[in-house]
C-alpha cells in the first residue's frame, strides 16, 4: 500500500515537473528569439557603404 501512494505521488510529482520544465524553456527560447530579432534591427548592424 505504501509503495503504491509513494509511486503515484512521484508520478504526480514528475508530471508537474516536466510541465514546469516545458514552460521554462519555452519561455527561454522566446527570450532568445526576441533578442535575436533585436540584434538583427540593431542600426549598428546595418553595414554602411564605404565612402571617398
Amino acid at each position: 500500500m505504501r509503495d503504491h501512494y509513494d509511486a503515484q505521488l512521484w508520478n504526480e510529482g514528475h508530471v508537474e515537473t516536466t510541465a514546469g520544465i516545458d514552460r521554462l524553456l519555452a519561455h527561454i527560447m522566446q527570450a532568445f528569439c526576441v533578442l535575436h530579432r533585436i540584434s538583427w534591427s540593431a542600426p549598428w548592424a546595418e553595414q554602411q557603404p564605404c565612402r571617398r
